[in-house]
């Protein structure tokens, strides 16, 4: 089987690519903005060949669909200014794939996707065109747009990414004081528990439905390793790098202003309406997760990040 894997650098992609590369089953190829990277260029060690593009280039998504697919796995990250660039991208990747005859489609998205009421209820006094109140129906659209798109398809729904503390890209937007500061500034009830996960484990359950298309076939996966709280998630940081890591006391004035914050305003929607996988750890699938002590314990994951320095 051919598989052309979109945003191949990301956590979930760099998952999916380090499971199937060398599974002679499948070939796989990858899709990048920046083929110079670090990432891309392991990729390229690899064998795998890689194409330039961009989601909104619809002309570099042709050249690489044209090489001829059976799957395609992709992720699209949200438009922070509350514009419609993600949908678009959607658009653009979902059209290759009826143009090109792709069988099967795999998709990762967000918990919680489609419980939509619940977010109306939390976010009705938020602007209409604020970033939380697009967010979620956005995520539900292009998951329609997947479902309506005629090739077989799976959705995988992951909770939080514990990268997201950790790898530099995603800490300078969630956590840009972290490195420097060992404090945490998350805006979640510090008491309240949610699913962790690593992203990369994300992609490698992904890549499951590859190789077994029909036990995962039409399906919507939410998955989840561990259920922990911020409190916990601290205490695993400063065991992990002996650093007295700590949780940021919000003062009055700065916790209000949080309600408008891209980031901190999801987080406080974490505590408010409840952030957790209804199946948690999905045993039925047979896929091992890898833990957060062992995953942040792990001294590859520590290179190049704050948890090395």
């Amino acid at each position: 089987m051919k598989v052309l894997v979109l945003s191949a650098t990301g956590c979930m992609g760099s998952g999916f690519v380090e499971a199937l590369k060398d599974d002679p089953n499948h070939q796989i190829s990858a899709f990048t903005r920046d083929p110079d990277s670090d990432a891309a260029k392991a990729i390229k060690d690899a064998g795998i060949t890689i194409f330039k593009g961009d989601f909104s280039d619809k002309e570099s998504l042709e050249k690489a669909f044209s090489s001829g697919f059976d799957a395609v796995f992709f992720t699209i990250f949200p438009d922070l200014t509350g514009g419609d660039k993600d949908i678009e991208q959607a658009e653009n990747i979902i059209n290759a794939v009826k143009s090109h005859g792709v069988k099967q489609v795999l998709y990762g998205s967000v918990a919680r996707t489609g419980t939509q009421e619940s977010f109306d209820r939390a976010y009705a006094n938020l602007p209409e065109n604020s970033f939380l109140r697009v967010y979620w129906p956005k995520k539900w659209k292009i998951e329609e747009l997947i479902r309506s798109s005629g090739a077989d398809w799976t959705i995988i729904k992951p909770p939080t990414f514990i990268q997201n503390l950790v790898f530099p890209k995603y800490v300078a937007m969630m956590f840009p004081e972290l490195p420097t500061t060992l404090v945490v500034k998350d805006a979640t009830d510090p008491n309240h528990p949610r699913w962790w996960v690593d992203g990369s484990d994300t992609g490698r359950f992904a890549a499951e439905a590859v190789k077994n298309p029909e036990k995962f076939r039409n399906k919507d996966i939410t998955i989840g390793t561990e259920l922990l709280t911020m409190n916990e998630i601290v205490e695993k940081l400063r065991k992990a790098t002996g650093k007295d890591v700590q949780l940021y006391k919000w003062p009055a004035d700065e916790w209000e202003a949080t309600k408008n914050h891209p980031m901190h305003s999801i987080q406080r929607g974490f505590s408010e309406f409840g952030y957790d996988p209804e199946g948690g750890n999905p045993t039925e699938y047979g896929f091992e997760f890898t833990p957060i002590s062992k995953w942040l314990e792990d001294d590859k994951n520590k290179q190049g990040t704050w948890l090395a320095n």
